[in-house]
């Protein structure tokens, strides 16, 4: 008797995002989690052991939406031609721009998950725990391109704390754009080039002028 076909893993993949999509649109409907991995699956009419498949409940659901969409970013930037000619300032700053791009089109989702206070400035989320090591890591790799290059100054007793530095900037730009109601949203594309040209100033040299052009813009922006 011949074995049943495997699915391919073009379904597979299918159903990854149907369910990162009905989570999101059922918590944009109902403001809460699925009462159960059960009911939730049902909706969707999927097996219980196809959502199984890919998490181990909603937490992962929620954690994999920023991972897609950091992903996507890297590789859309990675993958275009003048990336390699990039100083690593512009490589953040190309990062950031993109990122916030993206975060357009999930807006009322991403809103409702920061309003929830699953998202904390200070502490972050449990959400965004996958996001941070995987930002850290790339970012990592980016400076130390730098300093191989000398754009950045090796100061061996700050070099291993850049990563969580640029991660609070990262997290500071999110809670700005949440905040931002400028058309466009072009205050938070202007507090990205300011804060990212204050933190490469901060590890490169002339750090003044940008400080007080930077403070002078959150002081108007408060």
């Amino acid at each position: 008797m011949a074995a049943a076909p495997k699915k391919t893993s073009k379904k597979v993949e299918e159903i990854r995002t149907m369910i990162v999509e009905k989570y999101q649109e059922n918590l944009l409907l109902e403001g809460k989690n699925p009462a159960s991995v059960f009911a939730f699956c049902k909706d969707l009419e999927i097996t219980e052991a196809d959502f199984y498949a890919h998490f181990n409940d909603f937490g992962q659901v929620a954690a994999a939406f920023w991972m897609e969409l950091f992903h996507k970013n890297i590789s859309a930037l990675e993958g275009s031609a003048e990336w390699e000619d990039f100083r690593t300032r512009e490589k953040l700053l190309s990062f950031y721009f993109s990122f916030f791009e993206q975060l357009k089109s999930n807006r009322s989702y991403v809103l409702l998950v920061l309003d929830q206070k699953m998202f904390n400035l200070k502490k972050g989320s449990s959400d965004l725990s996958e996001l941070k090591a995987a930002f850290k890591k790339w970012l990592n790799q980016i400076l130390i391109e730098g300093r191989s290059r000398e754009e950045i100054a090796g100061r061996s007793k700050f070099n291993d704390i850049y990563d969580d530095l640029f991660w609070y900037q990262f997290l500071f730009l999110m809670d700005f754009w949440r905040k931002d109601k400028s058309q466009g949203f072009e205050s938070t594309d202007e507090a990205i080039e300011k804060s990212v040209n204050f933190s490469f100033d901060l590890i490169e040299k002339n750090a003044i002028d940008s400080a007080f052009d930077f403070g002078k813009f959150i002081f108007q922006n408060r």
